[in-house]
């Protein structure tokens, strides 16, 4: 696609440049002639021109990469003579009709797979609600631990004997010496 955008940037853009630089010689030259705005205009026309000749074979080029063999049926159907064009169809011939028996067969390994995977997901539920009981379990005797432990911590400072006040003894004044 990069060298389809690149070939296209220079449909639009080139002869476009080439005229300008060639106005603008003309123009130092002091050779602009009266046509000049008629040919102005026409380099316009003609660049809208080629911008919706770029859109058109961008649009196309996508709807044929989207919806290639319906594109291509379509334009073999309505423009016979541009079916040389068009890549060979990839289509794939319809498949044989499947009778119930071929298709009981076909389907058996899926309903087998599918009565594992909902035993497994059963499994798992049942798993995850084991495990939520044996964290409540675990909550509840941490609980239990901790009352004990503070429990504990009260008894013994119950039963330690009460710290012995501290005597302030207030010191006597010293006695001048006898004479």
């Amino acid at each position: 696609m990069t060298i389809l955008t690149a070939m296209l940037t220079r449909l639009i853009w080139m002869p476009s440049v080439l005229h300008q630089i060639e106005y603008i010689r003309s123009d130092q030259a002091g050779l602009i002639a009266p046509q000049a705005s008629r040919t102005l205009s026409s380099e316009a026309t003609g660049r809208l021109a080629r911008f919706f000749l770029a859109v058109f074979i961008g649009v196309g080029g996508t709807l044929f990469w989207q919806h290639g063999d319906e594109v291509a049926e379509f334009v073999r159907t309505w423009v016979p003579s541009l079916g040389w064009l068009l890549p060979v169809s990839t289509t794939k011939a319809p498949a044989p009709a499947v009778t119930s028996t071929e298709l009981q067969q076909q389907l058996r390994p899926m309903a087998i797979d599918l009565a594992l995977v909902r035993r497994s997901m059963e499994q798992l539920g049942a798993n995850q609600d084991q495990l939520a009981r044996k964290q409540d379990q675990m909550a509840q005797a941490i609980a239990t631990l901790q009352a004990a432990e503070q429990d504990i911590s009260q008894k013994i400072l119950a039963l330690a004997p009460p710290a012995p006040k501290a005597v302030h003894v207030s010191p006597k004044p010293a006695q001048p010496p006898a004479p």
